[in-house]
């Protein structure tokens, strides 16, 4: 069945993964197909626009280094997608978003019934795919336990309401699993389905979980210090919804009172946002940036567990672009 899709343009210059994410987007889009019209066109809709398909593109990255060609690798990469594009459904029902990919979401358009349901349909897509992907009990195992990860990650995630101050440990445990756990996964099966040593395999969770950690913490400081046209989102969206990521917390262990009364203030006083966003640039954002800049470190030292050649330099350098976008 012939599948239009949409690979983002970055994952040209490797053009063996631009191929197999082609095929990925192919698989999922014909695996996804619902008989409600309705919740089909929106599900289709989210599987065909693709994202940046970063996870599932981190996953042929590391497959390169021995053979990219297994062809479980694209029902993994298919299933990683559905993965993620189940959890996303979800929050997009607790986030009551009204676009994702720059589209309505199924919740705005459907219901939350129909968004819930199609998650766990995604679910179930996942688990099919992975059953074709899977080349051992043990990776079926190693998969469920990296899925409990991010399900706690969520309900970690969920159980903090508005305007709640964690501290850095809660909130580094809770990106841990919401976002580092899939990015982890995703590297693991890239190595482990493309014939990696045992400890290469180790390292590439190791890497993955570093990228998932830096990454979340950059699109945390984005909020901050983006441009909405970059980010597809208003400018400090968190800070006015009450969500307190790292750049707060890091400004609340200087604060004096004063942070903490115009966090309190956001929603009351129209100027509230604006001298707290300030305050938290100048004494939250340094901290926040050097300590994705420290998982990114770890990240690439993870690398250094595989064969050193061209695979290794390009996903050096993709993985230096990837972390390096704070404004």
């Amino acid at each position: 069945m012939e599948v239009n899709v949409m690979v983002q343009p970055q994952w040209q210059q490797y053009p063996e993964v631009y191929e197999k994410l082609a095929l990925v987007q192919t698989r999922l889009a014909d695996r996804t197909r619902l008989r409600v019209p309705p919740v089909n066109a929106r599900v289709q809709a989210q599987v065909k626009a693709g994202g940046k398909m970063l996870r599932s593109g981190l996953m042929f990255m590391l497959a390169r280094f021995h053979s990219i060609d297994n062809p479980a690798l694209i029902s993994a990469g298919a299933a990683i997608e559905a993965l993620h594009l189940a959890t996303l459904e979800h929050d997009d029902v607790l986030d009551t978003a009204a676009t994702r990919r720059g589209m309505p979401t199924l919740t705005a358009t459907a219901g939350n019934k129909a968004a819930i349901y199609a998650g766990d349909f995604l679910f179930s897509v996942y688990f099919e795919l992975l059953a074709e992907a899977a080349p051992t009990v043990d990776n079926v195992g190693t998969n469920a336990r990296i899925m409990h990860r991010i399900f706690m990650g969520e309900l970690d995630q969920n159980a903090v309401s508005r305007g709640t101050k964690l501290t850095v440990h809660q909130y580094l445990r809770q990106i841990s699993g919401k976002t580092a756990a899939l990015f982890g996964l995703a590297a693991y099966q890239g190595a482990t389905l493309s014939g990696a040593s045992a400890a290469e395999q180790t390292a590439a969770y190791r890497y993955g979980r570093c990228v998932g950690m830096a990454f979340q913490m950059i699109d945390d400081l984005l909020d901050l210090t983006g441009r909405p046209t970059q980010t597809q989102k208003p400018r400090l969206e968190d800070l006015q919804n009450g969500i307190y990521t790292l750049p707060v917390l890091y400004a609340l262990q200087q604060d004096d009172g004063t942070l903490a009364a115009l966090l309190d203030q956001i929603g009351t006083e129209d100027q509230a946002l604006l001298q707290a966003a300030t305050l938290i640039t100048q004494t939250g954002v340094p901290a926040a940036e050097n300590l994705a800049t420290a998982y990114t470190s770890k990240a690439l030292a993870a690398l250094a567990a595989f064969p050193a050649g061209a695979a290794r330099d390009e996903l050096r350098d993709l993985t230096k672009r990837l972390l390096a976008r704070t404004k």
